[in-house]
């Protein structure tokens, strides 16, 4: 076992949910030889199971923290791959923002493609880039910073960062769309909320995590019982 330790969240013989903390990649990739979620679930479920494996179901950017869903078996992979939206009830993010977004809660609809350097981009063109949905409420402010309650109906790369720089909204610490400031060293994103229908089960899971601290100590009037569900 690989000595980092996994924040499991649920844990049953179809199914491992754990807690991604920002700066781990979800999967390993050809120019990183870092550990990665992946791998950190593999070595878990084979040293406590043997034969058993992991497989991806989701990802989070390597910057973004929060819940992460990966299958025991590769049929319950394909069957959220295959059906995501069926399965999945609501995902859900914060975000602190550098600018205070106007208005201060909407629907964002773009179509996003991602050219060669792997930068993501909106277009107005359905057939080179693929519907992205993104609803955002600000719950709280403080000087020019704004902390967001995003909840996304598709589940594109980079969906919530793209959709919010393009508005000018950038999202602390994500340099890579604009952002100006990086107050906590990473990006102030954060997926705080999964539910989805367990394949096998039927029955309806939900998975809420806390806003990190480093988020909300930049909203000192901040009240978390009253952050939006």
């Amino acid at each position: 076992m690989n000595s980092r330790k996994l924040n499991i969240l649920y844990e049953d013989k179809w199914l491992i949910v754990i807690e991604k903390p920002s700066g781990l990649l979800s999967v390993g990739n050809k120019t990183s030889k870092d550990v990665n979620a992946w791998q950190l679930v593999r070595e878990y479920v084979k040293h406590k199971y043997i034969k058993n494996e992991a497989y991806v179901c989701h990802r989070l950017d390597q910057y973004t923290s929060g819940i992460l869903l990966f299958a025991k078996t590769e049929e319950i992979q394909q069957v959220f791959r295959n059906a995501w939206n069926d399965y999945v009830l609501d995902r859900r993010y914060v975000a602190v923002t550098e600018v205070i977004p106007n208005p201060k809660k909407a629907e964002i609809r773009s179509y996003l493609a991602e050219n060669s350097a792997t930068y993501v981009y909106s277009t107005r063109n359905p057939e080179t880039g693929k519907l992205a949905i993104t609803r955002y409420k600000v719950v709280a402010e403080h000087k020019n910073m704004a902390l967001l309650d995003v909840q996304i109906l598709t589940g594109r790369k980079n969906q919530i960062r793209v959709q919010l720089s393009e508005h000018g909204w950038c999202i602390a610490g994500d340099r890579k769309y604009g952002a100006k400031t990086d107050p906590e060293n990473r990006l102030m994103l954060h997926n705080n909320r999964l539910a989805f229908i367990h394949p096998v089960t039927r029955q309806p899971l939900v998975f809420d995590v806390p806003i990190p601290k480093s988020f909300l100590r930049h909203f000192p009037n901040f009240v978390v019982e009253n952050k939006q569900k």
